[in-house]
């Protein structure tokens, strides 16, 4: 009888042990999805030309290939959020993004995607830079995007028929450091870009 009274306490210890462990360790946490929702909310440009520009699929520097959101915490030091991400790759939407904006601002007759049958007259390139939040500094966080863009045209006379290049660069301040507004910034730092390649394409468009 003793020894099952022993048996039955050291039993409970360890049943009380492992409730106190499993309460002390790490909490099971869900995956947030995130997608850019940039949009160009002002009228088309009135236009007649008949150029129709082809946006080829971006790519992105190697160190924000990834569909998790990225903090900058320091000079070197950088950090992949495993749970919070963006829906889909960041250059399949940020090409979409690209995409929708230059076809609703009538900057051009047509905008195509890249499987279309249809001969573009000019090609948009480009590669994402940076793609990240600034975290280095506690009091003044910020979305940062970085996106480098040819315009191509495929009928000029130089070998490399580079119409204009340019690097686009966008800061925005964020008022939290939660990944939501992370995000929402991303969109403003986006639609900042968008406007000035707009403005570039109808000055350098024939």
């Amino acid at each position: 009888m003793k020894y099952r009274l022993i048996r039955l306490c050291f039993g409970l210890s360890l049943t009380i042990s492992a409730i106190i462990i499993a309460g002390c360790g790490p909490k099971s946490y869900e995956k947030q999805h995130y997608i850019l929702d940039t949009k160009r909310e002002s009228s088309a440009v009135v236009s007649n030309n008949t150029h129709i520009i082809e946006v080829r699929r971006f790519t992105i520097a190697s160190a924000f290939n990834s569909k998790s959101l990225i903090y900058r915490t320091s000079e070197f030091k950088y950090e992949s959020d495993f749970y919070n991400e963006f829906l889909v790759s960041p250059t399949a939407m940020i090409t979409e993004k690209i995409r929708n904006w230059l076809a609703a601002s009538g900057i051009a007759h047509r905008v195509l995607d890249p499987g279309s049958n249809v001969d573009p007259t000019h090609i948009i390139e480009g590669n994402v830079v940076s793609l990240y939040g600034d975290f280095r500094t506690k009091s003044s966080p910020k979305a940062i995007m970085e996106i480098r863009m040819f315009l191509l045209d495929k009928k000029a006379e130089t070998e490399s028929g580079i119409v204009f290049g340019k690097t686009y660069n966008a800061s925005v301040d964020l008022e939290t450091r939660n990944p939501e507004d992370l995000v929402s910034a991303f969109d403003r730092c986006l639609v900042e870009i968008l406007t000035d390649l707009e403005k570039d394409l109808a000055e350098n468009l024939p």
